[in-house]
């Protein structure tokens, strides 16, 4: 798969959308005064030539089984996420079923 190239596959699973802190940044003085830092990720299985595709997507991204999707992306090993394998990457992800777009800037 070219990376510059994106694919057309149908959503195996629903998309599942986790909230995750990414870090903090404070300061301890007997109470802890900082802040977190947030972000959404959205996790879903594609059908791609007969094989099935895990696709992560940093963003919200709400997806559901069947839908007809468009993903453009990069393919990366899935080790550091807990996945055995290759995982997509997506930075554009287009719901043909719905016409929405989603995509990082």
């Amino acid at each position: 798969m070219n990376e510059d190239e994106p694919i057309e596959a149908y959503a195996v699973t629903d998309s599942n959308i986790i909230y995750r802190i990414s870090y903090f940044w404070g300061i301890p003085i007997i109470i802890v005064f900082g802040w977190l830092k947030n972000k959404y990720v959205s996790i879903f299985s594609v059908e791609h030539d007969a094989h099935r595709l895990v696709v992560l997507y940093y963003g919200i991204c709400p997806v559901v089984r069947n839908d007809r999707l468009r993903i453009a992306g990069s393919m990366e090993y899935g080790g550091n996420i807990g996945i055995n394998g290759k995982v997509m990457i997506a930075y554009k992800i287009e719901n043909l079923s719905t016409g929405d777009t989603y995509e990082k800037v």
